[in-house]
Formats: structure tokens, sequence, C-alpha cells
């Protein structure tokens, strides 16, 4: 056994052989790593404040796994410090998190640019260190299942908007409520809320440029949040709705914020699902990244926000949904993203706002919801238990009853 202290994260398993022959024995028997890491021949050490350990991998096998740097050095070395950590071994945090500016501590020295590109290695790798030596987790329980077949008269339209051949889905009659989508991702986003809301609502749901079946702009897709509210401000105004509600998830979030404080009164409801005022949590490398491997990138991420409570199905639709996307258009839709500030717009809104939250999702953790909630005046928090970024696919019979109730309360 190598002989360390051990430091304030009380790291325990980084002291332990046996317990990195179990992390060596879990990655040799994840088929998905094993994949991943095929073609990735590396020394990939992983270093604490108070020791290290190096994983030496070749042709999709973890051949070794030693304490300390590996006497020919490590091709990429995750430093972070005993807490961190400690936080990946309890399964608080993976390397998506844990990576991402302002959220994570764990850096990245050595061939950055191949752990990106070879991303789906070691973030599978990291997860193996939460659960070497455990028993498998027991699933469940899950979210329940939307009921599906009940609102079946979905119509889908095009619409010319700004010059733009634009597509939509709508069911239903009565007050609108117009649902905007997350970066890189459509009107598939909102099947379960277009079907279960429509008993009593007029749900429409739409394409934004580039995306879907709507046109992309002749200048190339938005890279700024704000011409996507320009676009479906001139959406709404084509349908002629009057007093809508309106829907956003993450970028879409965002953006019925940025709508909201524009029109100050005009909306019956905001509906601010994983959304926030103010998001610099996309690093400048991830979005150049996802020209390069937006596959890997894309799926890992969307993973890695998926709340406990969905239900395998539901997740791996998640992930399906997201890797659609051509690569172009979501890095433009996460620079938008990553550039959003909106903290001194947001106290003008006057509608009633619910900002509505999984709690798994850590790219929108609660205190920066709670931060929103301070500059918008009367505004609400709604949690989702073990719900992720992705409510409305995740979770659905929770997510449209929160959405029901609270735009019938603004018809009483």
């Amino acid at each position: 056994m190598s002989k360390t202290t051990s430091g304030p994260g009380d790291l325990k398993e980084f002291e332990q052989d046996s317990w990195w022959e179990a992390v060596r024995a879990e990655l040799n028997a994840d088929t998905q790593w094993t994949e991943a890491a095929k073609y990735f021949p590396v020394r990939i050490e992983l270093r604490s404040d108070h020791t290290s350990w190096t994983v030496d991998t070749r042709d999709g096998r973890a051949i070794s796994v030693r304490p300390g740097s590996h006497p020919q050095g490590a091709d990429i070395t995750v430093v972070a410090p005993d807490e961190e950590w400690r936080r990946v071994i309890d399964g608080r945090t993976d390397w998506f998190e844990g990576t991402s500016p302002g959220l994570g501590r764990i850096t990245v020295e050595g061939d950055g640019i191949s752990a990106m590109r070879n991303v789906k290695a070691m973030w599978r790798l990291l997860g193996a260190l939460s659960t070497a030596g455990k028993p498998a987790a027991r699933p469940g329980p899950y979210s329940p299942d939307p009921e599906t077949g009940r609102h079946t008269a979905l119509t889908g339209r095009y619409i010319e908007v700004n010059g733009l051949r634009t597509y939509y889905e709508e069911a239903g009659e009565g007050v609108p409520i117009v649902c905007i989508h997350a970066a890189g991702q459509d009107t598939l986003m909102y099947r379960h809320v277009v079907e279960g809301l429509s008993d009593e609502f007029r749900v429409i749901s739409l394409d934004a440029p580039g995306h879907g079946k709507t046109l992309e702009p002749d200048e190339g897709a938005f890279r700024d949040i704000s011409d996507h509210a320009d676009f479906n401000e001139a959406f709404i105004d084509a349908l002629g709705l009057e007093n809508p509600a309106i829907v956003g998830c993450s970028m879409g979030g965002n953006m019925v914020l940025e709508l909201a404080s524009r029109r100050p009164d005009f909306y019956r409801a905001i509906i601010s699902a994983e959304g926030s005022d103010y998001t610099p949590t996309v690093s400048d490398t991830l979005l150049e990244m996802l020209l390069l491997n937006g596959a890997q990138i894309l799926e890992g991420w969307s993973r890695s926000m998926t709340g406990h409570r969905t239900p395998p199905d539901r997740a791996r639709e998640v992930v399906w949904q997201l890797r659609r996307v051509c690569p172009e258009v979501i890095a433009a839709d996460l620079t938008g993203y990553a550039g959003f500030d909106r903290r001194d717009q947001v106290g003008r809104i006057e509608s009633p706002v619910l900002l509505l939250r999984g709690d798994a999702d850590w790219l929108v953790p609660q205190e920066m919801v709670e931060q929103v909630a301070g500059r918008i005046p009367g505004s609400r928090i709604a949690v989702l238990e073990g719900t992720g970024h992705y409510p409305m696919i995740e979770n659905p019979v929770e997510f449209n009853r929160a959405v029901r109730d609270f735009v019938k309360e603004t018809l009483r």
C-alpha cells in the first residue's frame, strides 16, 4: 500500500491499492468505457492535494493503475482538491459539472484537447470512481408515466416569420401557451406538454431558426439570445396572439425572461424552466470542441444533467434528442447562452413569473434561481424532485401539473 497522509477531504480510497484495483475492474467491465477508450491509448494521472494515481489504458483496457506518476509521465493529468475528489467518489459531481466554469473545481493539465476529443472515456472514468467497490444502485422509484393518446388533434403548420419558413405545432383551444425549446432542440421537446395540456389550453410549440423544420437565416445560426427573442416576438405577433403564457427551457428559459422584460405586462404568465438571467457556465473550450466531438459531448453532458427519478427510456430520449442537432447550431445556441446577462432588465417584469427547476440540474443550481427570484418582484420558485435539466421530457406529469396550476391562477 502507498503511504500518504489523509487530507481534509478524507480520501481514504486514494490510499488503498484494493480500491484502485476495483476501479480498474469497473472500467474493464463497462462496455461503454471500453468502446470509447478503444482508440485512446493514454496515461491519465488523477491528482489530489496529497497523492496521485495513474491509470494506463491500451486498446480499450485499463492495463494498470499505479500510485504516483508514471515513469514515462502522464498524457493527461486531472487535478482537483481533496474535497472535490470526495464529491466525485460520492457521486455528487462528475466530469461535466466538475470542469464547468464557476461550478466545479476540476482542472485538466497536459493534452486537454485529447481529453475533450475522448470525453466519453473521461466521463466514464470519473464515473467508475463513484461506483467502484459499491453494490449496484437500486433503480427508481421513477417519476410517473404520462398518459398518451388522449389528445391526438395535433396540427403541424408552417408560417412565414421574418422571411423564414417556420414550423410550429399546436393542439387545443383557449388561452394560448407558447413553448420555446432549449439549445439544439425543437418542437419534439414539448411533445408531452402539447398533448398533456391541450385539454384546457391552446398549446403551441415552434422550431427556432435552423432547428427542426424551420429554415436557417441567411447569416447562419443565431449566436445571441436577443436574436432568438426578436424572432419569437415576431412569431407571436404573426399568429395574432394576445396575452399568451410563455414557457421556455434552458436557453428558452433565459429567453422568456428577456421577452417578459421587453413587454412587462404583455404575457399572461412566464414559466422559466431551468432558466436564469445570467448563465456564464459554459466554457469556451466546450463550445469549440462541440464542432469536433459534438456527439460524445452532448451524450455525456445531457446524461450528466438527468435526474435519478428519470426512467431509462426517458433518459435515452434526452440523449437522443440532443444528439440529433447540427454541431454548428448548438454551438451557436450555447454561445448565446454563455454570454447571456439580463440581470439589469428582469426587474421590469410585471407578469407573473414561475421559476421551475429540477433539483438534479447542476447547470442551473438552486442558488442561481434564488438570485433571479430576488431580482423579479413577486416571482415564485417551484422544484421538481429527482429531475434534471430537461423536465418536460424527464418528468412530464409533474412538469405539466406545475404549468397548468400556474396558468390557471391567472384566470381567476
